[in-house]
């Protein structure tokens, strides 16, 4: 039986997924799904009164959509229609291509890590922070708002210790560039552009002391919690994101077995069988959550630390797929 991992051609961290995956034996089909265009990817899906076939052939590899046991929705990315020119064409084809894509992973009656209805679920930061707290975890201060004077009176409630961040995607993408948005201190700087705000809503939240930060990988039950000296730079101390390998050390952590159980409990609030927890660990010990990444990146955290990360997501897979 095969196990699905929908992803795109860049992701390395499925290559070292696969690895583990044929380490064990396991049969893994691997779909690129920017490649959803012209017969690149090829699509034969008959229906009749009593027959239902589904096949897809990729990459000189064909699969019948009934052998799949298990799936991992890793990274999937739209198709690349940079050689198609006109607007209404364009549009037409990514809405076919997204009807038979949600359509093809609803039909998957299998095993997932994680199912795409509930990882779309679980992205959003405001309903983790709505949530997490339910569970008993600690979250900072936040404000959402696209009111100014509401911005100020917060900055002033904190003490002018406050931090904006982005409520989705951290990325700026133009004409084949692209920018990361990181998590910044707002100062009295930014306070003289706070007129920005009203075009869009923003996030603050206020700005908590870290003695570390936390990097807490979750598969199926086991815990993978990863210390992050994140204050050791001056480059990572506000986001850890802007990576400073070489002067931030990472190495396996134990976690409190209440703070344990607490993670485990968002994940099962929001049926996942995969995420990634960021937190942050104060000069006083207390636990704070930052958010959850219900799909997020593992294998730096595994190089570095040695956790048998991929090891464990290959064996959940496997396991499902027999």
């Amino acid at each position: 039986m095969a196990i699905l991992l929908i992803t795109n051609e860049l992701d390395i961290t499925s290559d070292a997924l696969i690895e583990a995956i044929e380490k064990r034996d396991g049969q893994v089909f691997r779909l690129n799904t920017e490649n959803f265009i012209g017969d690149m990817i090829k699509i034969n899906v008959e229906i009749g009164n009593q027959y239902f076939r589904p096949i897809l052939e990729y990459c000189s590899r064909r699969i019948e959509l009934s052998t799949i046991r298990s799936a991992f929705y890793r990274r999937p990315i739209r198709p690349k229609l940079t050689h198609i020119n006109d607007d209404a064409s364009r549009s037409f084809i990514e809405a076919e291509t997204a009807a038979f894509t949600s359509w093809l992973w609803q039909s998957l009656h299998c095993f997932w890590v994680s199912p795409p209805r509930n990882i779309r679920s679980a992205e959003s930061k405001i309903d983790q922070l709505r949530i997490a707290p339910l569970l008993g975890l600690r979250i900072p201060r936040t404000l959402i708002t696209n009111k100014p004077d509401d911005v100020r009176r917060f900055y002033e409630e904190c003490n002018g210790e406050i931090v904006n961040k982005v409520l989705a995607k951290g990325v700026i993408e133009h004409e084949g560039d692209s920018w990361n948005i990181y998590t910044h201190r707002v100062g009295e700087q930014h306070l003289r552009d706070l007129e920005l705000v009203r075009e869009v809503p923003c996030l603050f939240q206020e700005r908590i002391e870290k003695s570390f930060e936390l990097r807490v990988t979750i598969v199926g039950n086991q815990v993978f919690p990863a210390k992050i000296c994140s204050q050791s730079s001056t480059r990572t101390r506000d986001d850890w994101r802007r990576y400073d390998i070489g002067n931030t050390p990472h190495m396996p952590y134990m976690l409190p077995t209440e703070v344990e159980r607490q993670c485990l409990a968002l994940l099962r609030y929001y049926k996942l069988n995969f995420g990634a927890i960021d937190m942050i660990v104060t000069p006083d010990g207390e636990y704070i959550f930052l958010e959850l990444n219900p799909n997020g990146q593992w294998l730096w955290i595994e190089r570095l630390t040695g956790m048998p990360i991929s090891e464990a997501i290959a064996d959940m897979l496997i396991r499902a797929s027999v």
